[in-house]
């Protein structure tokens, strides 16, 4: 059994694996991760495999440090697809996990669009099992928060879906805005990649998915342990290369 965490900007993603296939998953936020908790889980692993954003996690140190066989993804781990991304340095570890997770998904394909809607919006295309590029824009809490930052009267709140697409007072309007603004763009992404890729796969996931994809047109498949799963499927491909 393998026990993998991905550890994002404020929840750490876990599961445990047998080979391909998911035998627990679970969403812990920061401000609720124990000791106890991770012990538990590593008692029941024989490996484990981590890949984080870089912040600071109580489980992350633990399940690291438990002399356990570890996988940690990094720039080097071979890739199921050829990277052509001019800056390979720079390419963030949770994109890369993600696209891995489409591979697990999906291991006969081809052609990948990777939507990823958490603190940043991430797009990512694979064609012909060639990864050329993705871009980056601002996600839904970012937005929310840059209205509140850079005006002296909007407030600050977690958005919700209020179900409309026109707000009837303040709040309504920055949720509207918000969050139509990111469907929108995906639904503009999606429409541009199956115009390229007709036969491809478009994944959601992110922790602003589950807002939204009640509004996205197109074929798309939403999976909100991705990430996760790509790291189970980057540490058996390491280990069979």
């Amino acid at each position: 059994m393998k026990l993998v965490l991905d550890i994002g900007n404020s929840y750490t993603k876990v599961a445990m694996y047998e080979e391909y296939a998911a035998v627990e998953r679970l969403l812990v936020h920061k401000d609720n991760e124990d000791a106890e908790s991770a012990r538990l889980w590593l008692a029941k692993a024989d490996s484990v495999a981590i890949s984080t954003v870089g912040r600071y996690s109580l489980i992350g140190e633990i399940v690291e440090n438990s002399g356990k066989p570890l996988f940690k993804l990094t720039k080097e781990t071979p890739l199921p697809f050829r990277n052509a991304y001019l800056t390979p340095e720079t390419l963030g570890l949770d994109r890369i996990a993600g696209m891995f997770g489409a591979y697990a998904m999906y291991p006969k394909k081809n052609d990948f669009l990777v939507v990823d809607l958490g603190t940043c919006n991430t797009y990512d295309i694979i064609l012909d099992n060639v990864f050329i590029g993705g871009n980056i824009a601002p996600g839904v809490d970012m937005r929310m928060k840059a209205m509140h930052e850079f005006t002296a009267k909007l407030p600050l709140f977690a958005p919700k879906d209020n179900g409309r697409i026109v707000g009837r007072n303040t709040e309504e309007a920055m949720e509207c805005g918000a969050l139509t603004g990111v469907v929108d763009e995906v639904n503009s992404y999606i429409k541009r990649f199956y115009n390229d890729a007709p036969n491809g796969v478009c994944i959601l996931t992110g922790g602003y998915s589950e807002l939204i994809i009640n509004y996205v047109n197109g074929q798309y498949v939403y999976n909100p342990f991705l990430v996760p799963d790509g790291l189970n499927y980057a540490a058996l491909y390491r280990s069979k290369k």
